[in-house]
């Protein structure tokens, strides 16, 4: 079986494909071909991992000038040109799109030519691409069940996969002291700087006894690492601050509870792992990632706060609510009593018909 799997523009969309691409090689199931866009950022994240690839050159469309709608244009062109054939070449028996404007041409194109196609939404409000293709593919599997309500029309497409996890995940349950916490900032591969500022200042605020039972692990992006580590310092707090990382299972097993955007990855390995969470989602996103967050937030296991709202003492509150046992052991549980079914088996099973 040849399956073709394409997906790009951001890590959340790109890291749950490389996942199914990874058990479809690691099953022996079929041959893959991932097909990604032209950007560096798409480039770098799939290089080394594993599977071989193509990058189409399509961009979205940016500022609204004559010269970017052009461009815009053009590699539209070029990319579905690319995309007509890539699919005569390589001849895949299905083709799964992750969403992004990558995705369009190519599964647009699958679909046009009676290939099987499968679509899947990784956030709880449907991206725009995903929006669009509905009405052409064959199935639409999502990560949260709200997203249902989006695809109106579509519900004998829909199939309930959940989000491929990225490999290695898994949660030591090894018994936590009651007077340490660890808290783990995530401000997603380039950063989040209102997080990066937040954070510390609202440990500033806290009272000694407090702050001494914090321990920091902050991934605060390359441009502001050295201004994290700072202001960490001046506040004299035990902590360690990363550019990136490539080790986010590990990371995730020190952490008592996290501190983070609301990413559809983050959200779902979140709610996997069972980590109580802050979520500040990113206000600029189109509004998923506060449905995201929403969706945490009801089953219990995450604390929402709007960035337009966030001020240095709500963010200390929060963080002090998190600094008792058993609050997270509360919200722990509730997180472990969702049923999250395992997407890359149920994507793999859709495959085969």
């Amino acid at each position: 079986m040849k399956i073709l799997i394409v997906a790009g523009g951001t890590g959340g969309h790109i890291l749950p494909a490389l996942a199914l691409a990874r058990e479809i090689k690691a099953g022996n199931i079929g041959e893959v071909l991932f097909v990604i866009s032209s950007k560096k950022q798409d480039r770098d994240i799939v290089f080394g991992k594993g599977v071989d690839f193509i990058a189409l050159p399509i961009t979205p469309l940016g500022s609204k000038n004559i010269f970017s709608i052009l461009n815009f244009l053009t590699r539209l062109f070029a990319g579905t040109i690319g995309s007509i054939f890539t699919l005569l070449k390589f001849r895949p028996d299905a083709v799964v799109g992750f969403g992004g404007y990558v995705s369009g041409p190519i599964v647009l194109a699958a679909s046009f030519l009676k290939m099987r196609t499968i679509i899947h939404e990784q956030n709880a409000y449907p991206g725009k691409a995903n929006r669009i293709l509905a009405r052409f593919v064959n199935k639409i599997a999502i990560s949260f069940p709200d997203a249902k309500n989006y695809f109106k029309g579509f519900e004998s497409k829909i199939i309930f996969s959940g989000n491929p996890l990225r490999e290695g995940l898994k949660r030591d349950e090894r018994e936590r002291p009651a007077d340490s916490f660890s808290a783990l900032i995530i401000g997603g591969s380039q950063g989040a700087h209102k997080l990066n500022t937040i954070v510390p200042e609202a440990i500033s605020l806290m009272q000694d006894s407090h702050r001494n039972m914090l321990n920091i692990i902050h991934i605060a992006g390359k441009n502001e690492k050295e201004d994290v580590e700072k202001s960490y310092g001046k506040i004299e707090i035990k902590n360690r601050v990363f550019p990136f990382t490539e080790h986010m299972a590990r990371l995730y097993n020190e952490c008592d509870f996290v501190i983070s955007r609301a990413g559809a990855m983050t959200v779902s390995e979140l709610l996997a792992l069972g980590i109580p969470a802050i979520l500040v989602p990113y206000p600029y996103a189109g509004g998923h990632q506060k449905l995201n967050a929403e969706a945490l937030e009801k089953i219990g296991s995450g604390i929402l706060l709007e960035e337009k709202n966030l001020t240095s003492c709500v963010m200390r509150d929060a963080i002090l609510k998190l600094m008792d046992r058993n609050v997270l052991g509360v919200m722990s549980a509730r997180a472990k009593d969702v049923d999250k079914p395992e997407a890359c088996k149920i994507l793999i099973k859709e495959l085969y018909k």
